[in-house]
């Protein structure tokens, strides 16, 4: 072989071998990594429904006393569009029981009412009507009448079942964060 030959294979192997040194180098900084921060998602479920104060309707005897009880909705930024209101109650104190949609919704529109004297169980659904705007705020937005059989004194409670749901404009999901059962004491001191 030439000279000429040999130098340029010798020069080949330098070139490569530079090369090969330049694809395999690994600085020791470490790259610059990009912290992510989620931002925090507004929680979607924000309304609460609880029970006013009791008010006692009639009380000329203990054996027809009638009770009013307002049930309260606070919607946070959910706009309201319907309630579906599942509750129990003990039917060996309470009977006749109606519920009656407040002033919350300006036009509402009932979609079920079933009481079940026997159980104990009050299924009402009802809601802005198709035309109507949805509710963003706090009032009142059903109430629920009763009357208490004739007992001695007694405490009794109303509460709110797991299938109590809120719906809400644009979400579909209940919306329903919260919810507050009541006791009533029945009878006169």
């Amino acid at each position: 072989m030439s000279k000429r030959t040999l130098f340029l294979i010798f020069a080949l192997f330098i070139i490569t071998g530079v090369l090969l040194m330049m694809a395999l180098y690994k600085p020791n900084s470490k790259p610059t990594a990009t912290q992510i921060t989620p931002i925090p998602k507004e929680e979607v479920a924000q309304t609460v429904l609880s029970f006013g104060s009791t008010n006692i309707a009639t009380s000329s005897s203990v054996a027809s006393l009638k009770y009013s009880v307002p049930i309260n909705i606070s919607t946070g930024k959910n706009k309201v569009t319907a309630v579906q209101l599942e509750m129990q109650y003990d039917p060996q104190v309470i009977t006749k029981v109606t519920v009656v949609p407040g002033p919350f919704f300006t036009k509402p529109e009932v979609l079920l009412e079933q009481i079940d004297e026997k159980t104990g169980r009050i299924t009402y659904a009802f809601g802005s009507g198709l035309t109507e705007p949805s509710v963003v705020g706090q009032g009142i937005v059903a109430n629920l009448t009763f009357e208490a059989k004739a007992t001695p004194l007694q405490t009794t409670i109303i509460s709110f079942l797991p299938k109590t749901l809120v719906t809400a404009e644009g979400i579909n999901q209940s919306v329903l964060k919260q919810t507050n059962d009541i006791q009533i004491i029945i009878g006169e001191k």
